[in-house]
């Protein structure tokens, strides 16, 4: 190998080296997204499951206890240390204010839960790619669209989120009595 070659093989390095980290942050950022949406879609049904065995009155509330419990796997903070251990917590601010909207509605015999989630994007530069270039209708503005939330939520967390809306229904063929 002459010393021209090595010069050459440093050059494509330094070339493609970023293009081979932002690909797998990339990877590694549309891996935990698909994760969280499944997550995300759990909650719902778990909410709209909760809202099966109590009574008409107490629905909501139950209903946004478990999806609580279940988004909670998704956001650790700083609010959420217990003994020294960050430990999922589903009364923690970060979760409830990630909870973005949440309604139980009947529906004939069926009790329908819709919610919104603000998912923390936390892999560096694919973030902000993915924030800012995953819906084809804002290729064209530079800007986020409505499936991004630059909202702060109260922690330390300052990047974009990605807004999940999932909508669960499940038929509650029975009335419960208080």
């Amino acid at each position: 190998m002459n010393r021209n070659e090595k010069g050459s093989i440093l050059m494509e390095t330094v070339i493609v080296m970023p293009l081979l980290v932002a690909l797998i942050f990339g990877a590694l950022q549309m891996a935990h997204i698909h994760v969280a949406r499944q997550i995300v879609s759990y909650a719902a049904y778990a909410a709209a499951r909760a809202t099966l065995p109590v009574a008409a009155d107490k629905e909501k509330e139950e209903a946004e206890k478990a999806a609580q419990r279940i988004l909670c796997w998704l956001v650790a903070s700083p609010d959420s240390l217990h003994d020294g251990v960050m430990m999922p917590d589903p009364e923690a601010k970060s979760v409830r204010d990630r909870l973005l909207d949440f309604r139980v509605r009947k529906n004939g015999w069926n009790n329908e839960v819709e919610l919104k989630f603000a998912f923390p994007l936390v892999m560096p530069l694919a973030a902000q790619i993915i924030a800012y270039r995953f819906n084809p209708a804002d290729y064209t503005r530079g800007e986020a669209g409505e499936h991004v939330s630059k909202k702060k939520f109260g922690d330390e967390f300052t990047g974009p989120h990605l807004i999940f809306h999932e909508r669960m229904s499940i038929p509650k063929p029975y009335i419960v009595k208080k």
